[in-house]
């Protein structure tokens, strides 16, 4: 994970202690609404992990996934609806620190741009069937998708 200057600064002052770290992904959906695109990452991690990333200092949520989406994966999105939140998830990082990840999840939808992975964070891209229950390597984006399969028409929150 690329770690933005604010976060780098703040770990500085005071170290591996629990800080909060504002997340965004998002959920764009092939014409059929039946499959979804995930991001095979260039970090090592084993498994999917939706597209998103962290919300900068200054920057809403929606510009954040927006950046996202374009850094990652090409696209140019908008935000089409928020789906859900997760707002308890801890989590630690290979080198310690730790942090509270409250995430914030919209669908989107296309509007520019041509799919292809960055090569740097992201190196693969992928419509993949939601009925195949694909294995997330972040239990926080396996939430999320699990939610996704349910089908729950007035979104969800944890």
């Amino acid at each position: 994970m690329v770690m933005e200057a604010y976060f780098k600064d703040l770990r500085a002052k005071i170290g591996h202690d629990e800080i909060i770290m504002p997340g965004v992904a998002g959920v764009l959906f092939d014409e059929t609404r039946t499959k979804v695109l995930l991001e095979q990452r260039g970090d090592g991690e084993i498994g999917w992990s939706l597209v998103g990333g962290m919300q900068n200092l200054h920057e809403s949520a929606m510009t954040s996934l927006i950046r996202e989406f374009k850094e990652e994966t090409g696209l140019d999105v908008e935000i089409a609806s928020l789906i859900g939140l997760d707002t308890n998830f801890h989590h630690t990082f290979p080198n310690g620190d730790k942090a509270q990840i409250p995430m914030t999840l919209f669908e989107v939808t296309q509007t520019g741009g041509s799919l292809q992975a960055d090569g740097d964070e992201t190196t693969s891209l992928q419509f993949v069937p939601l009925a195949s229950q694909p294995t997330m390597y972040n239990p926080q984006h396996q939430y999320a998708i699990d939610q996704l399969i349910k089908d729950i028409p007035y979104g969800w929150y944890n």
